[in-house]
């Protein structure tokens, strides 16, 4: 029965991959750098191992926004998250799978009239803000010391070449392992104060 339950959560994780993968290796699989498959597996690979090794710290955040400790909640605040981000993918619009999730929590909250966690709520809007913003900093940056490392230090255009695939390979694992670690409170944040299996909680 609890299998039946956590299944939106799956169904959550599947549109998760099938919307966030591009954010992670989409201009290294455009530009023809990577291909499809070895993008995949990369990615596969560190997104479990970054939900795995710290994946905790973002389910604890989100499970304290709001008191769905119900199963049936839980399973009703994942499948809207889902299809939310499942029909958006498709219409080709970009989405956020945690604002997703995180208006979900809100409009269950309501329906209930369950107490929002205000400072947690604030803590995470304050991510979607700073998060874009860092983002660019650092793309900025890094954009103008990769100009000119390439100025400076005179290789043969096919080395660079393979120096710039290894760096997307690279990035793109640590982009994975970060959506892993990050986004796993998305897909089971909600189940965490209401599904035990065998007295040891998720999380």
């Amino acid at each position: 029965m609890i299998i039946l339950f956590i299944s939106s959560g799956l169904f959550l994780g599947w549109t998760l991959g099938a919307n966030d993968a591009a954010n992670v290796f989409g201009s290294a699989v455009g530009s023809r750098m990577l291909s499809f498959t070895r993008a995949a597996v990369i990615a596969s690979v560190f997104v479990i191992l970054g939900a795995v090794v710290q994946g905790s710290g973002a389910s604890d955040t989100l499970g304290r926004l709001g008191s769905v400790n119900a199963i049936g909640g839980a399973f009703t605040v994942a499948l809207a998250a889902g299809v939310t981000v499942y029909f958006m993918t498709r219409a080709g619009l970009p989405v956020s799978t945690t604002q997703a999730i995180v208006g979900a929590i809100v409009g269950w909250n309501f329906f209930t009239d369950n107490a929002i966690d205000t400072k947690s709520l604030v803590q995470i809007v304050t991510t979607w803000i700073t998060g874009p913003v860092l983002g660019a900093v650092f793309a900025y940056a890094l954009y103008h010391l990769v100009r000119i490392t390439r100025k400076r230090i005179k290789i043969h255009l096919l080395l660079y070449e393979s120096y710039i695939r290894t760096g997307l390979m690279i990035a793109g694992a640590f982009g994975a392992f970060s959506l892993g670690a990050n986004n796993i409170a998305n897909v089971m944040g909600v189940f965490v104060p209401s599904v035990s299996l065998g007295g040891a909680r998720f999380g």
